[in-house]
């Protein structure tokens, strides 16, 4: 794999009492790694990272921590190619924020 054509990318995503989602498109012929997500919740919950529908990486978030940060600078999260990729936070009560970064190979 050529790391040199890497491009780098963010995407936020804001939410509720339902969650937030935050996503970066499918490129035909490309592959998207995450290397890092991170945000807040007010509650308990279960944080994802997903290819398509596709869960591929998976932690439960305590609310006593204030904020969650889970960086993959080894072993980035890697993304069927040719797939979207999506960091989501399943609940909250009424305030939460996600956001995954990486590049697009």
């Amino acid at each position: 794999m050529d790391f040199s054509q890497a491009s780098p990318w963010s995407a936020t995503g804001a939410g509720t009492g339902s969650g937030a989602t935050a996503t970066k498109a499918a490129i035909t012929g490309s592959q998207h790694f995450v290397s890092s997500i991170s945000g807040h919740v007010d509650a308990d919950s279960i944080i994802t990272i997903k290819s398509a529908s596709t869960v591929i990486w998976e932690s439960k978030i305590d609310v006593s921590v204030e904020g969650f940060s889970f960086s993959f600078s080894v072993n980035n999260v890697a993304s069927t190619p040719g797939e979207a990729v999506t960091g989501n936070i399943a609940s909250s009560s009424s305030d939460c924020q996600v956001n995954i970064s990486g590049f697009t190979i």
